[in-house]
């Protein structure tokens, strides 16, 4: 009988003390997902046109629907590798780090957006590097907006998938150590089930 490791009072203690957000996990889980956003998206644009958002004023070329997808595609898988790092770092509360390595990556793209507009172009990486551009002059057409939201939600929702994963690792290990330790549950259970 397998016994689930959150039953065990050390382990429910060690999630009350030790989970929430872990910022140095989060971050961790930003960098990675940064990291392969620009590999994977060097690799979609040597095999053709694709965006993270439509209707880009300026764009040299337009972008169809189908490169709009390989954007987005790229985005789920760098955040659903960053979300697996953060929950994964963070043992505990999967889910929300992973979220958050996205809102950090958003953070940071609307920082260098700032630098950009302020500073200079050679400020903004993101634009250098391929990276969305939420945040320019350039995404305020009403397509630019609902892609680059369609975007968002697209890595919040990998991030919180990649995080619950990553997370999945700690709870098996939590699970047997509950279930095997003295005192634990599934020697208690055999304690029962040997005095009947």
């Amino acid at each position: 009988m397998r016994v689930r490791g959150e039953r065990d009072v050390g382990v429910r203690e060690a999630q009350r003390r030790f989970g929430g957000l872990d910022v140095p996990a989060t971050l961790a889980g930003m960098l990675t997902a940064l990291g392969l956003t620009v590999l994977l998206s060097g690799l979609v644009a040597a095999a053709g046109t694709f965006s993270y958002q439509l209707g880009l004023r300026g764009a040299t070329e337009d972008v169809s629907a189908a490169g709009l997808v390989a954007g987005l595609v790229v985005l789920v898988l760098a955040f659903l590798a960053g979300g697996w790092v953060a929950g994964r770092m963070a043992r505990y509360d999967g889910g929300r780090n992973g979220l958050t390595t996205a809102l950090w990556f958003f953070v940071l793209a609307a920082a260098l957006s700032a630098l950009g507009a302020v500073f200079g172009e050679r400020y903004d990486v993101f634009r250098g590097a391929a990276l969305p551009q939420w945040f320019s002059a350039d995404a305020l057409t009403p397509a630019a907006l609902a892609s680059g939201l369609v975007a968002l939600v697209a890595m919040l929702v990998a991030g919180w998938f990649g995080g619950k994963a990553g997370e999945r690792y700690h709870r098996r290990v939590d699970a047997l150590i509950a279930n095997t330790r003295d005192g634990g549950l599934m020697a208690a259970d055999r304690s029962r089930g040997g005095a009947r």
